[in-house]
């Protein structure tokens, strides 16, 4: 499933975003962790459209963590909601702690920085449990256009103005739009000065490490080595592909973090209790996307199995969840 979604996730969302690996020349790694100073916030985001029947017409912005460019990576930032907080990692990464799964936010919003060229906006609204997620690009790639002059991001002031900023629901293409300036402070729930944050969540029956050893995988034809890191709601990945059973000859490398959500149990054809998983990805291989990803696992003693994704049960929407188990594939605890 990790792997799976970061081979998408380069193909549709990272490589939309015009990524030139001619600019990686450039290192804009900050001096300390200071230079990403994230805090509380002051100001008012609107949203207008068909959606605002679910979502309302307003933000209950709290806290923004900040990360600026490194190793060619855009600057950008990440918004939470009121009760939430953010945690800044060197040299790049902003990991969103939701404080209550079923009510809150969380947007994403990209900088054209050097080594991106684009602005974007990626937004998950939970409502009751019930999950919206938007986004855009300017200029347009994937999604839609952000709009012309409507993301005005300025990290060295601390200032976010959105001026009819329009994104898109992936699952139902309805349109909202964005306004308001939201400002934010050296200080807050988050750990300012890049660093601490809010503590990532009660420990589940996933927390821990989980490996792969040399395992052949049907869906890409390659051989795979990887860990599973999961504490409290936040997760962690990395894996190896080999071209050969030994594992020796290496293809290609892959990784991922973000934050999941266990939810209801269901019966699978061959008998199993699984559950569902709802993982968003944060970063693909180093570069900083939001999405969400709706699987099935089981916990059988020590292995942990995933969702069966060929076919339609693919996993990117909620109605193309998995309804099956992988037991060719599967992951060992430490």
């Amino acid at each position: 499933m990790f792997k799976y979604l970061v081979i998408v996730l380069s193909l549709t969302l990272i490589s939309a975003c015009g990524h030139d690996d001619d600019d990686e020349s450039t290192d804009n790694t900050p001096d300390s962790a200071t230079d990403n100073a994230s805090g509380s916030t002051s100001g008012v985001i609107t949203l207008a459209g068909d959606d605002t029947v679910t979502v309302g017409t307003q933000l209950d912005t709290g806290y923004v963590g900040v990360s600026l460019a490194a190793e060619s990576l855009p600057d950008y930032i990440v918004i939470v909601d009121k009760a939430s907080s953010v945690t800044f990692t060197p040299p790049n990464t902003l990991i969103p702690n939701i404080a209550d799964p079923d009510n809150g936010f969380v947007m994403v919003v990209t900088d054209d920085s050097p080594g991106s060229g684009i602005k974007g906006i990626s937004m998950s609204i939970i409502v009751a449990g019930a999950k919206l997620d938007y986004a855009c690009t300017t200029p347009v790639a994937t999604f839609i256009e952000c709009g012309t002059n409507s993301i005005a991001l300025d990290i060295a002031n601390k200032t976010i103005t959105f001026d009819t900023a329009t994104v898109v629901n992936t699952d139902t293409d309805t349109i909202l739009t964005i306004d308001g300036t939201l400002t934010w402070s050296d200080s807050g729930n988050g750990g300012g000065g890049g660093g601490g944050g809010g503590g990532g969540g009660t420990a589940t029956e996933l927390e821990g490490v989980w490996r792969t050893t040399c395992l052949y995988d049907n869906d890409w034809n390659t051989y795979d080595t990887g860990s599973i890191t999961f504490s409290g709601n936040t997760f962690s990945s990395s894996g190896v592909e080999y071209s050969d059973s030994a594992c020796t000859v290496v293809d290609d490398t892959y990784s991922t973090t973000g934050t999941f959500v266990i939810g209801d149990a269901l019966t699978v054809s061959s008998g199993e209790s699984a559950k569902e998983l709802d993982a968003t990805f944060l970063t693909a291989n180093g570069s900083n996307i939001t999405y969400t990803y709706y699987d099935i696992f089981w916990v059988d003693g020590n292995s942990l199995y995933f969702g069966d994704t060929d076919g339609v049960h693919d996993g990117n929407s909620v109605a193309t969840r998995p309804i099956d188990l992988d037991f060719s594939f599967y992951s060992t605890k430490d």
